[in-house]
């Protein structure tokens, strides 16, 4: 079962009842911060669904896919919210809301704002349209400058113990008791990550932790398995490319059904399409970390030894010394930072990686 509405927000009562307590009398800025994971996207989102239109069921499906045209989302996938960033926030800050009364605009990882882009937005900050409300999402307040976060009513979301995120997998029913449990202890307390491992990237997981299990120090191993990953990697964005579709196929028909202006039609698609460029990309990002994520938590089971708490309960450690364990997890560190910052050849810092992965009972010396 998927959530839908407020119950989407889990473990964050006491920020749920400050936002719909907000929704009765809105001040023109809000600052949401919370860790990755903590459900802080969610909340803006029914929060502005509980602004533009709070008992309107259609409103509240729109939103939450991001596809309304008077809740806009600004998410770069960029390292740095640039000026010209802050510019589109700012002009869409002044649009006119286009099927209700109020306008909400909102911004993901605003803690990436650089001084420039956060100076610009200030004075929007200050006196937005008076039918316009600008949300604010960070995982980190003081990355922000303090003149924004004085300009924004504040609230804050925590982290997600273990337990919690137990229970909300339980409720959407779709994992075996062993597997539910095995999931919470991976998620690292991020509701977004297990459910995630619940979906698409539990095989993705398995397969990296059978990538580990398959190396015998050989070349033809690691060819092997590097040529398995690339194609799971792959095949994690083809579920995405087909919901994507679908989306696009419903937007034409929503559209259609409500007769917007041919301007309105155009400017709807390219926000669709631009963020579902957006989408793929983060997704087979995404999907790499989580591989290598996979990869470094073995190790890290090895590293701690048979006493300490695993996090991979359905597998036992590989049998490598301290040394290996590091090494493998400096390895998979270094191939990360390629990828995800150095955009580095996928095939090549795979073999890379896996190469320097250290043989069962070796001491992890990495190849020179």
């Amino acid at each position: 079962m998927t959530p839908t509405g407020w119950d989407r927000v889990v473990g964050q009562e006491r920020a749920v009842t400050l936002l719909q307590r907000a929704a009765h009398r809105p001040v023109h800025a809000y600052l949401l911060v919370g860790p990755r994971g903590s459900g802080a996207e969610d909340a803006a989102r029914c929060f502005a669904a509980t602004l533009v239109a709070p008992d309107d069921p259609r409103v509240w499906d729109l939103v939450q896919r991001g596809d309304h045209p008077d809740v806009f989302e600004f998410d770069p996938t960029g390292n740095q919210i640039l000026l010209e960033d802050a510019r589109e926030l700012i002009r869409e800050a002044h649009a006119s809301p286009i099927e209700l009364e109020h306008k909400v605009v909102v911004l993901f990882g605003a803690d990436r704002l650089r001084d420039e882009a956060a100076n610009a937005l200030l004075k929007t900050l200050e006196e937005p349209p008076a039918r316009t409300t600008v949300i604010l999402v960070a995982e980190r307040a003081d990355r922000l400058l303090a003149t924004i976060r004085s300009r924004c009513q504040r609230v804050d979301l925590d982290s997600i113990d273990e337990a919690t995120v137990g229970a909300a997998l339980a409720l959407d029913g779709t994992l075996p008791d062993d597997r539910l449990v095995l999931v919470a202890r991976l998620s690292g307390g991020r509701l977004d990550r297990a459910r995630l491992l619940a979906g698409r990237f539990g095989p993705l997981r398995d397969a990296f932790l059978d990538a580990v299990d398959s190396l015998d120090g050989t070349g033809a191993a690691v060819e092997g398995a590097v040529e398995m990953l690339l194609d799971v990697v792959a095949g994690t964005v083809v579920a995405l490319e087909q919901r994507q579709a679908e989306e696009l196929e419903r937007l034409d028909a929503d559209l259609e059904a409500a007769g917007y202006p041919s301007r309105v039609v155009g400017a709807r698609r390219r926000v669709l399409i631009e963020r579902h460029k957006r989408e793929h990309r983060r997704a087979r990002s995404d999907a790499w970390i989580e591989g290598f994520t996979a990869i470094e938590s073995i190790y890290r089971d090895a590293l701690a030894g048979p006493g300490a708490r695993a996090l991979n309960l359905d597998r036992a450690a590989p049998p490598v010394h301290a040394r290996g364990a590091v090494a493998a997890l400096d390895a998979s560190r270094t191939a990360r930072a390629g990828l995800i910052e150095f955009n580095a050849n996928e095939t090549l810092t795979l073999e890379r990686l896996l190469l320097h992965l250290p043989a069962p009972g070796g001491s992890g010396r990495p190849p020179r």
